[in-house]
């Protein structure tokens, strides 16, 4: 399985622009000629197909994606089985987790949350959208090819705002239930439980010890997550576990020991009793296909 960060698109054949948190890339052609294999995301993914189709699997979940599809994907995803015809090409921008925290704190609650709490998107947009976007992505490479100025990473960051504000346009177009701004320190504290949750350097808490980290009771903690996402705090966090678990078990290099003791269970029998009560399955089950 190959790894898709800063450090692999300059290494790759791709035709991209990039500095040491963000980079574009739109040319397929090296692509399309190769055999693709799985990709782990290890950061944000935000892409357009602006021509041809293509197919792909995320989340053992198999999408068809053709002119003016657009998908957002979060760190720790993994695009399996994917196909593109020969014209395909998209206008695709990989953001790293720390660019994103520092991006959250310009725009509306709202956005953060989207862009923390799904695992992936794929919505669709009209033409005149698609060439909004044509025209971002030709500011962004102007900004990444051109030399260092005062205002030049503050220009990136409100360009990328705007970016993140369409696609939160985009996504209430289409029907998605979205969050209403509503209290400004319960969006304070979710925002950085969030940061915390998806920094893959960070261990996993509980609700008490996050509680703690933030200095407010895990009652007043428990009550801003469930207002602001309608989900309770330990499901969150549950659901972000058994994300990178199922990402693991996929990894054959790793026995489920070592993954147990990586996410922080005290032993084995613990993290398959969690496992299988989440998931419905063992994790050997679940490593062997066998999910429901």
């Amino acid at each position: 399985m190959e790894k898709l960060d800063i450090r692999s698109i300059v290494d790759s054949k791709l035709n991209y622009h990039y500095n040491e948190h963000v980079a574009i890339f739109s040319d397929f052609e090296e692509v399309r000629t190769h055999e693709i294999p799985d990709v782990l995301i290890e950061g944000f993914l935000f892409a357009v197909v602006t021509h041809g189709q293509a197919q792909i699997s995320v989340d053992e979940t198999t999408y068809q994606l053709g002119v003016g599809d657009v998908i957002t994907c979060k760190p720790r995803n993994i695009f399996e089985h994917s196909m593109m015809s020969m014209d395909f090409n998209a206008l695709v921008l990989f953001i790293s987790p720390e660019y994103v925290s520092q991006l959250s704190q310009m725009v509306r609650m709202e956005w953060t949350y989207s862009m923390f709490s799904s695992s992936h998107r794929i919505l669709h947009a009209d033409e005149i959208v698609v060439s909004r976007y044509r025209l971002y992505f030709d500011l962004l490479r102007n900004h990444l090819s051109s030399p260092d100025t005062p205002h030049k990473e503050y220009s990136m960051r409100l360009l990328m705002a705007s970016m993140a504000y369409d696609l939160h346009d985009l996504q209430r177009a289409q029907g998605e239930e979205m969050l209403r701004q509503k209290y400004s320190s319960g969006e304070n504290i979710l925002r950085r439980f969030m940061q915390h949750l998806h920094d893959p350097s960070l261990p996993y808490l509980n609700v008490n010890e996050y509680a703690n980290l933030f200095n407010i009771t895990p009652k007043y903690f428990s009550s801003v997550c469930k207002r602001l996402t309608g989900r309770a705090a330990n499901q969150l966090i549950s659901d972000e576990i058994v994300r990178s678990a199922q990402i693991s078990l996929r990894d054959s290099s790793k026995s489920i020991k070592q993954i147990s003791a990586m996410l922080g269970f005290k032993n084995q029998s613990h993290f398959g009793r969690f496992f299988r009560q989440q998931t419905g399955v063992s994790p050997q089950q679940y490593r062997e296909g066998r999910t429901l």
